[in-house]
């Protein structure tokens, strides 16, 4: 199934007030396919609440939730950005999170994870 406008629309709604409205930066001038970079803008993701786009579907994906469902809480698997979109959209929902990470997450990650409030559960390889 595609999503449609309407969609979009109710995503935008949920979305609201949770994430940042990132800057876009021209990419020109570029001294490398300069051609190419005329017109191109950079959408920075990097500046939103949890360093990746990733933050705008784990929140519109929670908040869709019925509320019933979510209290239960929300697991997921990730040791990267995923992860901590998740954990920030647990947090924002005030409901428990649970994250399942591979033995070689970055310690920066963990102590990301565990500035959300969000369980952290070592198992496996990434």
């Amino acid at each position: 199934m595609t999503p449609g406008i309407d969609d979009v629309r109710a995503a935008a709604l949920r979305i609201r007030g949770l994430v940042r409205r990132t800057p876009m930066l021209a990419a020109a001038p570029a001294r490398e396919y300069s051609e190419l970079a005329r017109g191109l803008l950079l959408k920075l993701e990097c500046a939103q609440v949890t360093g990746s786009f990733k933050a705008r579907g784990a929140i519109s994906a929670v908040f869709a939730l019925p509320r019933e469902k979510l209290r239960r809480g929300i697991v997921t698997a990730s040791g990267g950005n995923h992860g901590l979109a998740v954990a920030y959209a647990g947090w924002a929902a005030g409901v428990s999170t649970t994250i399942f990470l591979p033995r070689s997450v970055a310690a920066d990650k963990t102590a990301k994870l565990d500035a959300w409030g969000t369980r952290r559960l070592i198992s496996g390889e990434a």
